[in-house]
């Protein structure tokens, strides 16, 4: 029996047919070892030879070749012939490890621990995330289809590594599914003849399910074991029918043509799984995955730095009791020697941690100094360092020459871009340019809450363009629900507003943002909330009390400005409590000479 054979160029057309008007009969993939080669892991055939030379080395005292002494009489495997040996991959496997079942296991862990998804994988992932073509039958124990899916397309599938999971296996997945018959590659998974001859009556009802939606495309899959090639000897014909694709050139053995005349099927002569896959990206014209992964990397990149440098904030802080202090002083060490360890590695990074690690300014200016020396091109450093300059040392002829030197290293830096607003505004009272930089600044990152925060600020203090400062701070908090500082923020624009009912709800969102924290937004948390119970008629007892314990606790002072819900205040409430709101908020700044409009630092 001799089954038909399809071109590549036909198949390929089958597939874009039918998936463009066939959505409820989707295709499955069946994926063999072949299928993992250009991924770095050895096919059965090279894992056969492998163990063989390993038990031809071990018990050959006659020392002759390999292709001589590897006979059915000395491996105790009836019908073996070396020629065929691939075919023999459980019996091999079983008389490699016979003696020690955990070494074999060890073997294939080693075999596979260092494997990266090739660049099939990658267009296999985004098919598979259509949720259409969602499912891929294995016998591999690898998990190069599940990390595909995670890296490329940032989805997580269902992955059923072991028959028990079977159970959870729908005709309709609402995720990608991964279906490993031979068991996961950590669950003791099926080698030997006798696990690999027959497939559980668990399995066998998870592939009727399967089949029976989907009609499967097989790759890199030899029919070499007993279970799933058992399965498809005797399963009734697939609607839809099978394509097994082999490579082109190779003999196709007997029983896979008997298969696939049985589900009324097609070979498929391929060039290798890779080539097919790129031939399928081209056919349904998917993007390429290059500018995800980039966009992926740099948003984890800046995340781990974002959760350092934060922690590293919160460390250098007095703890708010001498128990919680006591608590933090080994967690300091920690964080200075990561910083240390970090510093020799020599990185832009490196050099930043070290100097927010150093508590002295002069020295911290002279880390940076000596980081830029080293860095010179770095645009992080240098926007890093126009920070301190601005905020720290209040030298901001030089901090304005470091933002634009940082933004002539990259003008496309949108945490700079969104700093320079800020200094440019607040400090030169360059309305238009800081308006303009700002929205740069969201183009070049639209998903960054405090930047739209920020943002938000400056449309209410500075144009008074109350609409589409409300859009900025409901737009900041969508970002980042946790952003306290924008709760905060939000909460006097209401008050403001006389929106009584939603300012109340914004400060205790605020309120347990920031819970437990002794800083200046607790403080004017407190005064919003202490404006809002009088504006309303209540008492003020316990967001005063709030503000005593905060004033005597003591807190470290930032640019703020209360003239919008001071204003309400004037208008709304007697001269007395209206001059004892001014004397809090007052105090709540020390006093000092406020800009009209002063951002938060975002560095």
């Amino acid at each position: 029996m001799t089954a038909k054979k399809m071109t590549v160029e036909g198949f390929l057309e089958e597939f874009l047919q039918r998936h463009e008007q066939m959505k409820d009969r989707p295709f499955c993939w069946v994926l063999g070892s072949g299928a993992s080669v250009q991924s770095g892991i050895l096919t059965g055939a090279a894992l056969v030879k492998r163990w063989l030379e390993d038990i031809h080395l071990q018990e050959d005292f006659s020392k002759q070749p390999i292709e001589k002494w590897a006979t059915a009489e000395n491996l105790d495997i009836p019908g073996f012939e070396y020629e065929k040996a691939a075919s023999f991959y459980p019996y091999i496997y079983q008389r490699r490890f016979r003696h020690f079942k955990e070494h074999g296991y060890a073997f294939l862990e080693s075999a596979m621990e260092h494997a990266e998804p090739s660049f099939g994988y990658s267009v296999l992932a985004q098919i598979m995330a259509f949720k259409a073509h969602s499912v891929a039958v294995t016998t591999n124990f690898d998990n190069l289809v599940a990390d595909a899916l995670s890296i490329y397309t940032r989805t997580f599938p269902l992955v059923c590594g072991h028959e028990s999971l079977t159970g959870y296996i729908r005709p309709n997945p609402r995720r990608p599914l991964v279906a490993k018959i031979h068991r996961d590659l950590l669950l003791q998974p099926f080698s030997n003849p006798d696990e690999i001859a027959n497939l559980s009556e668990e399995w066998k009802a998870a592939l009727k399910r399967i089949f029976s939606r989907f009609a499967p495309i097989v790759i890199g899959y030899g029919g070499n074991d007993g279970s799933l090639m058992g399965y498809l000897k005797e399963a009734e014909a697939i609607d839809g029918g099978i394509f097994w694709c082999h490579l082109d050139g190779e003999t196709v053995d007997q029983a896979i043509h008997e298969v696939v005349e049985r589900h009324r099927g097609r070979l498929v002569p391929i060039a290798g799984f890779d080539e097919l896959m790129l031939q399928l990206q081209e056919k349904l014209k998917l993007p390429s995955a290059l500018p995800e992964l980039e966009r992926a990397h740099k948003k984890r990149s800046a995340e781990y730095q974002k959760s350092f440098e934060e922690l590293n904030a919160k460390l250098s802080k007095k703890a708010d009791t001498e128990e919680a202090e006591e608590a933090r002083k080994p967690v300091r060490e920690a964080a200075k020697a990561a910083a240390d360890r970090f510093a020799a590695e020599e990185s832009w990074w490196a050099w930043y941690l070290k100097a927010e690690s150093e508590s002295d300014p002069e020295e911290k200016e002279e880390i940076y100094r000596a980081g830029l020396r080293q860095f010179l091109e770095s645009a992080e450093l240098t926007g890093a360092f126009a920070n301190f300059m601005t905020y720290v040392r209040k030298n901001h002829e030089e901090a304005e020459k470091l933002y634009r030197r940082a933004l002539e290293l990259d003008p496309n830096h949108a945490r700079n871009t969104g700093n320079f607003a800020n200094f440019m505004t607040q400090f030169r009272k360059n309305h238009d340019e800081a308006e303009r930089l700002y929205r740069k600044a969201l183009e070049l990152d639209p998903n960054r809450a405090i930047v739209t925060g920020n943002f938000a600020v400056f449309m209410l203090h500075v144009r008074k363009n109350y609409d589409e400062a409300e859009k900025l701070y409901r737009r900041a908090l969508e970002l980042d629900p946790n952003y306290a500082i924008g709760a905060g923020n939000y909460t006097g624009f209401l008050v403001a507003r006389g929106r009584l009912d939603e300012a109340a709800e914004m400060a205790t969102r605020a309120r347990a943002l920031n819970k437990g924290q002794t800083n200046q937004l607790a403080a004017e948390i407190a005064l919003y909330s202490a404006i809002l119970s009088r504006l309303k008629g209540d008492d003020a007892v316990e967001p005063l009390e709030e503000l005593r314990r905060l004033f005597k606790k003591g807190f470290e002072r930032e640019a703020w400005n209360f003239d919008e819900v001071l204003a309400v205040a004037h208008v709304r409430l007697s001269l007395p409590e209206y001059e004892m709101f001014s004397d809090l908020a007052h105090r709540i700044l020390d006093d000092r000479d406020i800009p009209s409009s002063a951002p938060s630092t975002t560095f």
